[in-house]
């Protein structure tokens, strides 16, 4: 089983993300055995972080495999995806490796494991609620 975090911050990049999604959060990253987060961030891109203060947090298992996270290990050094910000309402396919949103990489890296989160063909878009919503994750704790 693997870990995905999903938090929120007081920014007002997390407020405005909650608003447009309807979602309770506005981030999500996969959990390091060792505690540290892997995902995309505007601050640093594709990075492995240290965990920061956050509002709200909630920690889900999703059966997966460890080909899952060498996915996500694969894309650090790519950039945040801020082209994809200025044109949220454009058609663009999310599986692009030139850079990404911490819900996009989080999908992208578990279809190439072949444990696909969310059911069927996306091609626009992919928001932590649409991750919170898939029914592969399993609450923990």
């Amino acid at each position: 089983m693997i870990t995905l975090q999903f938090s929120t911050t007081k920014g007002i990049g997390s407020q405005v993300i909650r608003w447009a999604t309807w979602s309770p959060y506005s981030h999500v990253d996969l959990v390091l055995a060792d505690g540290r987060l892997l995902g995309a961030t505007a601050r640093y891109g594709v990075s492995i972080r240290n965990p920061e203060p956050t509002l709200a947090c909630a920690q889900f298992q999703v059966p997966g495999s460890v080909e899952a996270i060498e996915a996500a290990r694969s894309q650090i050094g790519r950039p945040y995806d801020w082209a994809g910000i200025l044109g949220w309402g454009f058609r663009r396919n999310w599986q692009e490796q030139d850079a990404w949103f911490c819900s996009e990489l989080i999908a992208w890296a578990f279809e190439q494991a072949g444990c696909p989160l969310l059911r069927g063909d996306r091609s626009h878009r992919i928001t932590p609620r649409d991750l919170l919503l898939s029914p592969m994750l399993v609450p923990t704790g």
